[in-house]
């Protein structure tokens, strides 16, 4: 009885695999982030003060979002200019070493966990505000 159970669970363990790899793919690039340039943007030093500028932030994100952007996706790219600019200075001004595509994958993610604007409205609009 257990001659088939082998096959059987290396099938599904394979499957299983496949699945993750491409859900896992499908998550990080939707935020303009791809495996490739995840260690291109930011080394240890960079990710914990990242992490640190990221939670001191949030709220922040989320009300300037919701007091500047209409809700209009064509509005979109330019609001996230003008907050990806003031959190440029911010970071700046702490003297944080964070890097401008580090600073769009933290704004990216905030702003889905805020649940501002559609997923695809915010990756079309992270697209386009270089």
């Amino acid at each position: 009885m257990t001659h088939w159970l082998l096959p059987f669970l290396a099938v599904d363990l394979v499957i299983m695999v496949i699945v993750l790899m491409t859900v896992v793919k499908i998550r990080v690039t939707s935020f303009g982030v791809t495996l490739r340039n995840v260690t291109s943007i930011a080394g240890m030093d960079q990710l914990r003060a990242l992490e640190t500028f990221a939670r001191a932030q949030h709220e922040r994100i989320g009300e300037y979002m919701r007091s500047n952007w209409s809700g209009v996706p064509e509005q979109l790219p330019a609001v996230i200019s003008s907050l990806l600019a003031e959190l440029e200075s911010t970071a700046k001004a702490q003297n944080l070493p964070l890097e401008r595509d580090a600073l769009k994958a933290m704004l990216a993610s905030s702003l889905r966990a805020h649940r501002i604007g559609k997923g695809n409205e915010r990756s079309e609009a992270f697209k386009s505000v270089a």
